[in-house]
């Protein structure tokens, strides 16, 4: 009962674009629409629980089902945040998902202070609940760079400093133990390897319940410091937490899940009246170099508007403005999201002790020698397409430097842009027309074309017509009707200037701007390889990496997968590590140790 109820809301929302990403009023919302929606679960694969300055966090997200632990279907957005002992935030980075999963990762700057730090995982569907159901991980982190090391440092003659050096010994014991899986075997010819040497892994007895699963891979130098516990899939699927249904909360504000991408949602307020308003259209443009994202939708009974963003986008700004010759008589005010209430967290109490000074100081220099080699080993990014809404084949454009150049886009039109022109609407007011097919029996006489200056709707266009044309790159038209959500055009004008510095005229607030907090980029990151031409350059640098492979999508398709890196200068154990969770749901957690002389 509770999976059909759930189906019979997804199909409401999706069908009535009806979704959200920043809290929201009670009042904007029927909050009757979301009965016994299941809980969701976070699970954060990170690889390692102890970070220096100069170093990365490098983390894998799994958004998850409760009750089959399969990825769950719902939220397309999570979030992860790195919190300190003093509650405050340090990073909050926003992931997108694709079938339940998403990547990330963090820089420790050296302004970040040695101490115990909280690493948070969340939907917004689950904000609903308190604290203890997101996922909660302990990361400690060693800040050289700074003098206060009071959080962690253990005076040489405390009554503590020798259950402290106890401590150290008995987690260095634990982390030189492998972790076995029944159902996958890790084979090698040996364990041992010199520097800078080729490892091949050879995961064997694969079954086809691994095929089309989630699973991450990290390989990182066991540390010689006590470090805090993490969760592996398995032991976090035994503790048996986050199993079960959301709650309606008591809070003022909601957090409706964001089933189909983030969220700009704000409302509109008539200047004149305490009333709500319905049906006015609101207009969301993010600016590309190369491209836009246009999205029109209307308010709804509250007055309220919600705009999905689905897929990826380039620009950082969006522009967000009331549609129509009323627009003068509306103000926007854009929902924010809310500050989390920390209290409650409990943090490890990770602790060093003087005689590890040679050891850090001699890991702090690698770490200063090995990022200045960033340059030569760099991550990339996995670039996103422009997004280019209008039809390209359409549009007839003229690019104005193969014309004679006029003054201003009005003289422009005149003497340049065949089937466009600019009509008065009273004495002050002018808007742009393009010309439409002679065989469209559906043109409306009073229908406006939609007006696009580097891809943001311009509503005073007696203005643009004034607007200097040494500026301009271009100007296009389509001459067939344009829809945008609910609003239908007579054609589209769109120009494009050179710099994309157009700014309108201040004509009220009904016109606002907000700076977006996006999403994670996807990296594709470096692996370091030797041997492929003797003397290169690789072969001439030092070597200090820690992590020697991160590996956020390894997909395991057939009976047998060989997985290959290289080892580097540091010397020591290195830990192996493959986490994640078959299509069935079923955890997978496999640890395995090789050493480096």
């Amino acid at each position: 009962m509770k999976n059909s109820w759930f189906k019979w809301m997804l199909l409401l929302v999706v069908g009535s674009n009806f979704s959200f990403g920043q809290s929201v009023q009670f009042d904007d919302v029927n909050t009757t629409d979301y009965p016994n929606i299941p809980q969701e679960q976070i699970f954060v694969h990170y690889n390692t629980t102890l970070l220096f300055a100069g170093e990365y966090l490098y983390y894998k997200v799994y958004n998850l089902n409760p009750d089959s632990n399969r990825p769950s279907p719902y939220s397309k957005i999570a979030y992860v945040e790195l919190i300190n002992e003093d509650l405050q935030l340090i990073f909050k980075h926003k992931l997108r998902l694709e079938k339940g999963v998403g990547q990330g990762d963090f820089f420790i700057p050296t302004t970040v202070p040695s101490g115990n730090y909280k690493l948070l995982g969340y939907t917004q569907w689950m904000k609903n609940s308190d604290m203890g159901h997101f996922f909660q991980g302990d990361i400690a982190i060693i800040n050289p760079y700074q003098s206060d090391q009071q959080k962690i440092l253990i005076a040489k003659d405390s009554t503590s400093h020798e259950n402290a050096l106890l401590k150290q010994v008995r987690a260095k014991q634990l982390s030189l133990r492998p972790i076995r899986d029944k159902s996958i075997d890790l084979d090698m010819d040996t364990t041992v390897f010199k520097s800078r040497s080729k490892v091949t892994l050879d995961l064997q007895g694969l079954q086809q319940e691994h095929f089309g699963g989630e699973y991450s891979l990290s390989i990182r130098k066991i540390d010689t410091i006590g470090k805090p516990d993490r969760w592996t899939p398995k032991t976090f699927r035994a503790s048996n937490i986050n199993n079960d249904i959301i709650g309606t909360p008591k809070e003022s504000h909601f957090y409706p899940p964001e089933l189909r991408g983030e969220l700009i949602s704000g409302r509109v307020v008539p200047l004149d009246s305490a009333y709500p308003v319905d049906n006015i259209e609101v207009a969301v443009s993010i600016p590309e170099k190369q491209g836009y994202v246009l999205k029109v939708v209307t308010t709804n009974a509250q007055g309220a508007f919600f705009v999905n963003l689905e897929k990826k986008y380039n620009g950082n700004t969006a522009i967000v403005q009331v549609m129509g010759s009323a627009r003068k008589n509306y103000k926007i005010t854009l929902d924010n999201a809310r500050l989390m209430d920390y209290v409650g967290l409990s943090f490890n109490s990770f602790q060093i002790i003087p005689e590890m000074k040679g050891m850090i100081i001699e890991r702090s220099v690698q770490n200063q020698i090995e990022n200045g080699y960033f340059s030569i080993k760099p991550d990339s990014l996995k670039p996103v397409p422009a997004s280019i809404p209008l039809d390209q084949g359409r549009m007839i454009t003229y690019m104005l430097d193969d014309y004679k150049r006029f003054q201003t886009v009005r003289e422009t039109i005149v003497e340049v842009i065949d089937l466009v022109w600019s009509k008065r609407l009273d004495k002050d007011e002018y808007v742009f027309q393009v010309q439409p097919y002679r065989d469209d029996y559906y043109v409306d006489s009073e229908s406006l074309p939609l007006v696009l200056v580097d891809g943001t709707p311009v509503q005073n266009q007696t203005h643009l017509l004034d607007y200097n044309a040494g500026n301009v790159r271009s100007i296009g038209f389509i001459r067939d009707k344009y829809v945008v959500g609910p609003k239908i055009f007579q054609g589209v004008l769109s120009i494009e200037t050179f710099n994309g510095d157009y700014v309108p005229p201040f004509e009220g607030d009904h016109y606002t701007t907000v700076d977006l907090f996006k999403p994670q980029d996807t990296k594709r990151y470096y692996q370091q390889k030797y041997g492929e031409k003797a003397g290169s350059e690789m072969d001439r640098i030092l070597d200090f990496r820690y992590q020697l492979l991160w590996e956020p999508n390894l997909e395991l398709q057939e009976d047998r997968k060989t997985i290959e890196f290289f080892t580097s200068d540091i010397k020591g154990h290195f830990e192996i590590c493959l986490e994640g969770f078959t299509k069935q749901g079923e955890p997978i957690a496999l640890k395995q140790l090789i050493e480096v002389e």
